[in-house]
């Protein structure tokens, strides 16, 4: 392959892709917030110094000239024109140009890795996958591609082409702890446990301050029926990032499923407004006070959510729910009327059903 293609720099750590996960996706999920992170990494190295000397600027370009430049330029210089329409935003012409000289360099995998980077900051995830598994076949091996690719095949609900790509990752950069981990996530969601607990031993030795390898360990053993391992898991993770909510709920969670009802709500009840009015600690919250008989607090605790959530439609229609089961039924079909409104499909045949 020609050598031009390995002369800048993708060495970035797969951590810097992977980010941080939001707050019910954080144990099992590597969802489309992991994907944001990952393309925004992406179009950082592609706004950093080309390695060569970049081209003028070129912002105002149309079409012909950017099919020009793949024309005529090297691949040095491709990069650093599609480096000058990243800084201003124009992702459309940056595309463009890549497209086109993709063509002109098939087997250039630095330029099919771009061309990915671009889809996938611009959603198109398929598009995306398709150039990083053209890249990684050209070569040479990239531990970064590879994660990357597992990444966006997770995405596409295509989950054993991810574990592959996730293996194959960890043979080409094994002391990077995040490959395990997401691996070891992919594990979880086909209910490979053993696999997974080996592959979090193995993140957990690489990077044992890591809180999510604790809260994915929580999670499994909560899976396992294991109340008190699960909660010394969580625990850990909270030691280590206090403030995370996606670790609260774990431990809220657990508490609940121990019987202890009364304090999933106090721990709940005392985090600050913004985590307080997350509509995934309402549902928490909720599920807490219901298992106290306390029906009516559960629809008062989420009217408060949905007064600042007011057009999230499953939030009105969890209102619903609760108020019915308080008996407040005129209530009930009035929140679930309006979670009609906001597009909620169930809401309709939860009225009929209704005696």
């Amino acid at each position: 392959m020609d050598e031009r293609s390995n002369t800048k720099n993708r060495s970035g750590s797969s951590a810097s892709r992977a980010g941080s996960a939001r707050v019910m996706g954080v144990l099992l999920g590597i969802g489309a917030l992991l994907a944001a992170s990952v393309a925004g990494y992406a179009l950082w190295t592609l706004t950093q110094s080309p390695t060569s000397q970049t081209t003028t600027d070129t912002g105002n370009a149309d079409d012909s000239d950017n099919q020009g430049i793949a024309e005529t330029e090297s691949i040095e210089e491709i990069l650093g024109a599609v480096q000058v329409y990243v800084r201003n935003q124009q992702y459309p012409q940056a595309t463009t140009v890549l497209e086109h000289a993709v063509g002109q360099y098939p087997s250039d995998q630095e330029l099919r890795f771009a061309l990915g980077d671009l889809y996938m900051f611009q959603k198109r995830y398929a598009d995306a996958y398709a150039q990083f598994v053209a890249g990684i076949e050209v070569g040479p091996g990239s531990a970064t591609g590879e994660f990357t690719a597992g990444t966006l095949a997770n995405m596409l609900d295509r989950t054993e082409l991810a574990e592959a790509h996730y293996s194959a990752s960890m043979r080409l950069d094994p002391t990077n702890p995040d490959t395990p981990m997401y691996l070891a996530a992919i594990e979880m969601k086909l209910n490979r446990l053993d696999d997974a607990k080996r592959n979090l031993a193995l993140a957990g030795r690489l990077a044992p301050e890591r809180a999510r390898i604790f809260a994915m360990r929580s999670e499994i053993a909560m899976r396992e029926n294991h109340a008190v391992i699960a909660l010394e898991q969580i625990r850990k993770a909270r030691a280590i990032e206090p403030r995370v909510l996606g670790w609260i709920l774990q431990e809220a969670k657990v508490l609940k499923r121990n019987g202890d009802a009364e304090g999933a709500i106090s721990l709940l009840v005392s985090l600050p407004e913004e985590q307080l009015t997350e509509p995934e600690t309402a549902y928490m919250l909720a599920e807490s006070y219901g298992m106290l008989g306390r029906p009516g607090d559960a629809a008062s605790r989420l009217m408060d959510v949905a007064s600042v959530h007011p057009n999230d439609a499953k939030l009105a229609f969890e209102v619903a729910l609760w108020l019915e089961r308080a008996g407040e039924r005129s209530s009930a079909i009035e929140w679930a009327e309006k979670a009609e409104g906001l597009g909620n499909p169930r809401t309709r045949a939860w009225i009929e059903s209704l005696p």
